[in-house]
């Protein structure tokens, strides 16, 4: 009797550490490198369901001054989450925005670069988001001028 009581505890806790291993496993995220050059102001990322559109205003992006940083999609396919800036030459620290809903088809964030010593900086930018409800990330690298 005693054996198979903890053959049968065995056996649950197998049962549920897999189960919960299942449960809090993370979400497979499509990750995508783009070019996206936001000093013209505007860029499209092409996908296939649509064009994904990131505009900036004021434009080109400087150091401590506030951008306002629109994403938007033909058919609402693209949902942003939040965009993540890390400079590349130096340790600047991360700036992590989050979008707030303009439509169905836009979201908006404000974003403020930190001031840096060097005159030229390169910035990676993550935009975080969901693709048809898939975890996505589009990255690319922009160039600052002081």
């Amino acid at each position: 009797m005693q054996t198979k009581l903890a053959f049968l505890f065995v056996v649950l806790v197998l049962v549920a550490g897999g189960l919960t291993r299942w449960l809090l496993a993370p979400e497979e995220v499509i990750s995508t490198e783009v070019h996206c050059d936001l000093s013209e102001g505007r860029c499209q990322i092409t996908s296939v369901e649509g064009d994904i559109s990131v505009l900036v205003a004021p434009s080109p992006i400087g150091v401590m001054s506030k951008h306002q940083i629109q994403v938007s999609t033909q058919n609402g396919f693209f949902v942003p989450e939040v965009l993540e800036v890390t400079g590349l030459e130096m340790e600047m620290g991360l700036t992590r925005v989050g979008f707030r809903s303009v439509n169905v088809q836009a979201s908006s964030a404000t974003l403020i670069l930190p001031i840096c010593t060097q005159n030229e900086m390169h910035w990676q930018f993550l935009l975080k988001g969901r693709f048809n409800g898939q975890p996505t990330v589009y990255r690319w690298v922009l160039t600052t001028q002081r």
